[in-house]
């Protein structure tokens, strides 16, 4: 009796590893995690969706510049100082009704400058409150805040030549 108790003992004992190993998880596929779970991972890009991307943010960034356009006045003006900028930004600023002005007054509303170290007097000039200032620069975004003390920025992208923000006079 003793025997058969010991006999029972370890095969118990043996087979419990066993059962246990069947137990673990195994790997999942590459590809297969998104469709049992339902989750997106995300993968990098390749070189030929990079500038599409491109495309795309600096999409999102003129239309966030639209969405902020003074309203509640029938003329906005804007100025350019020698800018950098391509014509997409003053011919999107011209189709919702704005006007370009060729010397800086205090009708402007809406400043491009590509320097903003060149451009300080400018956005000091800049009186009316809710004017926006389209800066094209290569500094980051602490110099810009520190720089410009009277106004808030609204958006900010970071690209591989330049930063673009879009700040408002407080």
């Amino acid at each position: 009796m003793n025997q058969k108790t010991n006999i029972t003992i370890l095969v118990l004992v043996l087979s419990i590893p066993f059962a246990l190993s069947s137990q673990t998880r195994k790997a999942i596929p590459a590809g297969r995690y998104e469709a049992l779970s339902g989750i997106k991972t995300s993968h990098d890009r390749k070189n030929t969706d990079v500038s599409v991307s491109a495309k795309d943010s600096m999409n999102m960034f003129l239309s966030e510049v639209v969405k902020n356009i003074p309203q509640g006045k029938n003329d906005n003006m804007f100025f350019s100082s020698e800018t950098s900028f391509d014509n997409s930004f003053k011919s999107m600023l011209t189709s919702k009704g704005a006007l370009e002005s060729k010397n800086f007054d205090s009708n402007i509303n809406i400043l491009l400058s590509d320097n903003l170290s060149r451009d300080r007097d400018f956005i000091k000039k800049l009186k009316t409150r809710g004017s926006l200032v389209v800066l094209k620069d290569k500094q980051s975004l602490k110099d810009v805040m520190n720089t410009c003390g009277n106004c808030e920025v609204l958006v900010f992208q970071a690209d591989s030549a330049s930063n673009y923000f879009l700040l408002k006079l407080k």
